[in-house]
């Protein structure tokens, strides 16, 4: 009987095989979508997005290629730089669905969730996402996106300036795209590689590499991503050297160079023109260049005999100079302490490890456990210094912006009215007495708190007036009516309308705000529209997500700019009294 079953049992068997395998096997894809990724893989993104976009006009109804192109969407925004934290979930699901499938688009889901990290500040799970992926790619061998990767390992070495680490990650990335003959990448790594040397002051690296970028650079279609910057940065290291004559030749005449030139001018002694371009500069990078230049335009103003002036620029680098102080203060403190702890944590471990190898095998993985204990101890502790000093700062921050609300607000008039009394009162007792000086002082001191109050009231009536004509402005009203509607949306330059105008009434409410934590354009969209008093699910509606990532963007946004967690109501609450 059994022997009877046996011919039945192997087609079975073979069947059985031959579905499994079809199971993992890749399926094949659309043209459109095939065509799209080879275009991202050579560097022509905007060809790519057009193929996508045609594509999406008649999507497949397969899982599987809806996926695909799915993952061609988040992978054009991960290679032109615009990875969104929003992201994250579909990126999560694609990664979980391409684990046993492909190596290749395994690979590329780990790189975009470790930039997706990256974009949300949490560095060791965006390196660790990229180690991952860097091994599906070698796996695979996508040398192209091999380098890719690398280059986004080393740009977070960098932005943590720990130079050691992100050299090789640059080299890798230069080698990589020379084995796949990719030029576009080459000239990027190129461009990095630039960057690294200067800060290990290597100059005949440093112009070989600028060099090299404005070459390769100038072969591709997008020469003006990379021809550019690697000219201003070449630039500035042969102003350094004083090859100025060199300096000249590369440097055009629109704003990337306006730096450049004015250390050229500088440098050479036009005085006026130096006082020219450092003027254009003001203000358009960070603190600690501000407090150079302003000491740069007091010397030249000196020069010119404007003494005055000069006084002038001079007060406002000490503002500069306190304000970058008080920015990095923190940043050195924790640096320092976290560099004290590491090496008595190294030490530590030297010592458990020379004891413990006399203890046998038996306590191998005790000291394993130590040494992690340790390296998880060190790393929370960073953590924990890191949130510290940026609460501290935050705090100062939101100290001075209640103070400000403060010194505008009716309850400042009413404190200033009863000084004004109390004043009053003396000022009579010093008529009975005859105290000139006295009576002058107090006269003068009254006048300045009446000055004061009517300041206040013009800047509410102000404010007042600019609140009305804004809630009968067509962009408010086009809002109020419309938000909430499956297909309203604002273009970009109502967005840029919207965020003027909010920046009018609430008091310069953008810079204020990006004072306390960097925000991508999601976000600063998201703090507009609670700004208007939006429902959460208008907000979703009009940004094109879901109504659960809008509560979580909200929570997220409360922890980002307080450093502690909060509910979507608290945050919403802060927006409209900030």
């Amino acid at each position: 009987m059994s022997n009877c079953k046996l011919p039945y049992l192997f087609p079975l068997l073979l069947l059985g095989s031959l579905l499994f395998s079809s199971c993992l096997r890749e399926p094949s894809y659309p043209r459109l979508l095939v065509e799209a990724d080879s275009a991202m893989r050579w560097g022509h993104y905007d060809e790519a997005d057009s193929l996508l976009s045609a594509y999406g006009k008649a999507p497949s109804y397969k899982v599987s290629t809806r996926r695909y192109h799915k993952l061609l969407q988040l992978e054009s925004k991960f290679l032109r730089g615009n990875s969104s934290i929003d992201d994250m979930l579909l990126v999560d699901s694609l990664e979980n669905h391409y684990r046993k499938i492909s190596k290749e688009k395994h690979a590329k889901t780990l790189a975009i969730m470790g930039d997706i990290y990256h974009v949300g500040g949490d560095n060791p799970s965006a390196l660790e996402s990229l180690m991952k992926a860097e091994e599906d790619a070698e796996y695979a061998n996508e040398l192209w996106l091999q380098g890719i990767i690398s280059r986004q390992q080393g740009d977070i070495y960098l932005e943590q300036r720990m130079f050691d680490k992100m050299i090789n990650f640059f080299r890798n990335s230069f080698y990589f795209a020379q084995t796949a003959k990719d030029t576009l990448r080459m000239a990027y790594a190129a461009l990095r590689l630039g960057k690294v040397n200067t800060y290990t002051e290597t100059i005949d690296s440093i112009i070989y590499y600028y060099q090299k970028a404005i070459e390769l650079g100038g072969r591709l279609e997008q020469s003006d991503n990379i021809v550019p910057a690697a000219c201003y940065e070449l630039a500035d290291i042969y102003l350094q050297t004083e090859q100025f004559d060199k300096a000249a030749t590369i440097m055009t005449h629109d704003s990337i160079n306006d730096v450049n030139w004015a250390y050229w001018h500088y440098q050479q002694n036009h005085v006026d023109s130096a006082i020219y371009y450092f003027n254009k500069v003001l203000h358009r990078y960070n603190y600690y260049s501000d407090a150079e230049h302003l000491y740069i335009l007091s010397n030249l103003s000196e020069k010119n005999g404007n003494m005055q002036l000069a006084n002038q620029y001079l007060r406002m680098c000490i503002e500069a100079k306190d304000s970058f102080q008080i920015q990095s203060q923190n940043e050195m403190l924790f640096r320092t302490e976290a560099q004290y702890n590491l090496n008595s944590a190294k030490e530590k471990l030297k010592r458990v490890e020379r004891n413990g190898k006399y203890l046998g095998w038996g306590l191998t993985g005790v000291i394993s456990l130590v040494f992690l204990v340790i390296l998880y101890g060190r790393r929370e502790w960073k953590r924990q210094q890191q949130d510290k000093a940026t609460a501290i700062a935050r705090e100062q921050q939101l100290r001075q912006e209640a103070e400000r609300k403060h010194r505008q607000s009716r309850q400042q008039i009413e404190e200033n009215n009863q000084h004004i009394q109390q004043l009053e009162q003396q000022l009579d007792e010093a008529r009975k007495q005859n105290d000139q000086l006295t009576i002058q002082k107090l006269k003068l001191d009254t006048e300045q708190l009446r000055a004061e109050n009517a300041s206040i009231e013009a800047a509410n009536e102000r404010k007042d007036y600019l609140l009305r004509e804004f809630h009968e402005s067509l962009i408010y009203q086009r809002i109020l009516i419309n938000a909430g509607k499956p297909k309203f949306h604002l273009r970009d330059e109502e967005w840029d309308f919207l965020a003027e105008w909010i920046d009018k009434v609430y008091d310069n409410f953008t810079t204020r705000l990006m004072a306390l934590t960097p925000l991508n354009i999601t976000e600063r969209q998201i703090c507009y529209l609670v700004k208007l008093n939006l429902k959460p699910s208008q907000i979703a509606a009009m940004l094109n997500i879901t109504d659960t990532a809008i509560s979580m963007n909200r929570n997220r946004l409360y922890k980002k700019i307080f450093h502690e967690k909060g509910s979507a109501k608290d945050f919403d609450e802060f927006i409209k009294n900030f």
